[in-house]
């Protein structure tokens, strides 16, 4: 009995020597159903299909899959494959896998993505495929190609109406207030958070008397400006006042606080590739007398 146990332990370890000797590796075979799932935040959620042919007679296991996503060798994304997948015998899988493309590492790129309606895109990873007691790694070497046009457009009008583009920065008077008009001379600091050119088109501005529904001054740029990445300039403004408009809108209160708050309401137009953003500011002015 002894000896009939240990040759069948034999038999069967011989017989499953053979078919793991004559495993085949899984092979990748396309990337296939690729779609923009949404744009949340600074990321970009990408879908597709990881498919996958398994040529053994038996099922085997994906354990794990990962790629790195790349635009033009430089990392941009990746996605991740946790759960065990099975690949039935002599079958061809697709598996849905999500990808996360940040938005902040393609911002370098913006100008030329937003002149494309299709980007190529790099893929390259590796899966890991379970069969018996053998292991097999499945690389992926493969292109992509997204419209990312809609996703970056919609960044770029988020970044650009944090409220914190334009902001007023110093205020001084050259000559004094005559009878009818006043004079101030103001700098505004433009600010680009994004690290891509791009060119001040128009800038409107309305003074107001705290909530006044009316302004009392008004101030329109006269030339466009560039505006270079990452960075920040100083655009002057020369502002002039109505004093008979200021006095309609008097408050005994600026007497005795011997302060007068302006709100500062306006518009700028911003130029990209092409595309025009407007963006909308709001300042506070305090003067002291």
């Amino acid at each position: 009995m002894k000896i009939t146990t240990e040759i069948k332990a034999t038999v069967l370890f011989a017989v499953l020597s053979v078919i793991i000797s004559c495993a085949k590796r899984p092979e990748f075979v396309a990337i296939d159903n690729i779609a923009i799932l949404n744009s949340k935040n600074d990321t970009l959620m990408v879908g597709m299909d990881y498919i996958v042919y398994n040529p053994n007679n038996v099922r085997t296991k994906l354990r794990q899959s990962s790629m790195e996503i790349y635009y033009r060798d430089s990392l941009v994304g990746n996605g991740f494959l946790k759960e065990q997948i099975a690949l039935n015998a002599n079958d061809t899988i697709g598996i849905p896998v999500s990808c996360k493309i940040s938005l902040k590492r393609l911002s370098t790129f913006y100008p030329e993505l937003l002149t494309s309606d299709s980007s190529t895109f790099e893929l390259k990873g590796n899966g890991k495929v379970s069969f018996m007691l053998n292991s097999f790694s499945i690389g992926l070497d493969d292109q992509i190609h997204l419209n990312t046009k809609e996703a970056i457009l919609t960044q770029i009008e988020q970044n650009l109406d944090y409220g914190k583009n334009f902001k007023l920065r110093s205020i001084s008077s050259d000559k004094l207030p005559s009878l009818r008009k006043t004079q101030l001379r103001l700098e505004m600091e433009a600010i680009n958070q994004m690290p891509i050119a791009y060119q001040i088109d128009s800038l409107e501005l309305g003074f107001y008397l705290d909530k006044a529904k009316e302004s009392v001054a008004h101030w329109t740029l006269e030339e466009p400006y560039d505006q270079k990445p990452m960075g920040s300039q100083i655009i002057p403004l020369q502002v002039t006042f109505n004093n008979l408009d200021l006095l309609k809108q008097m408050k005994f209160s600026w007497l005795t606080d011997q302060k007068v708050n302006f709100v500062i309401l306006g518009e700028a137009q911003v130029l990209i590739e092409g595309y025009r953003f407007n963006v909308p500011i709001e300042d506070l002015l305090e003067i002291s007398f």
